[in-house]
């Protein structure tokens, strides 16, 4: 099966939704961790709105619905891909990992592209090891482009999100 392309942001509740989108889907993932979607997040959405479309593709259950609802009410060009409870493959979980994929691939249909997705490999770990206090560049990489702390998995997703290229960082 060939993947699809979506030039956006694909907002999820969990790393289980990114794993089944990430096998017919190439995009960029944000994912909310369930109900936990607070204010750095929210600011970094925003952010990230301005260079791509956010779509928020969450769980057609109550803390999918709060995740919607926070989003779309902060970002207003934010763009609902609702998942209907019968779409689903496994009647036990009713999540957007359950569901078929022809439905997910139907429900973004029209935000397909045929531009490739492209997504750095920013080797921050090369580059935050070149410093004598490593957390100086890490700090210095989130400030300037007020990321969310996490791990270098994280942050090259977040930049990959931003559009920023490699030599652009520092």
């Amino acid at each position: 099966m060939n993947k699809i392309n979506i030039d956006a942001v694909i907002v999820v509740e969990g790393k289980t939704d990114v794993s089944y989108l990430s096998a017919f889907i190439n995009s960029y993932f944000f994912v909310t961790n369930g109900y936990d979607i607070n204010d750095e997040k929210i600011q970094f959405l925003k952010l990230v709105s301005s260079v791509k479309k956010i779509i928020i593709l969450t769980d057609p259950d109550e803390a999918g619905k709060n995740i919607r609802e926070k989003i779309k009410n902060q970002i207003n060009s934010a763009v609902v891909v609702e998942i209907e409870k019968n779409s689903r493959k496994n009647y036990m979980k009713s999540g957007v990992a359950e569901s078929n994929i022809s439905y997910i691939i139907n429900a973004l249909n029209p935000f397909k592209t045929t531009n490739e997705i492209v997504k750095y490999n920013y080797n921050l770990s090369n580059l935050i090891s070149l410093d004598e206090n490593p957390e100086n560049i890490r700090k210095k990489i989130i400030t300037k482009y007020r990321l969310i702390n996490g791990n270098n998995k994280s942050l090259e997703n977040q930049l990959n999100m931003l559009g920023i290229k490699p030599g652009e960082i520092l």
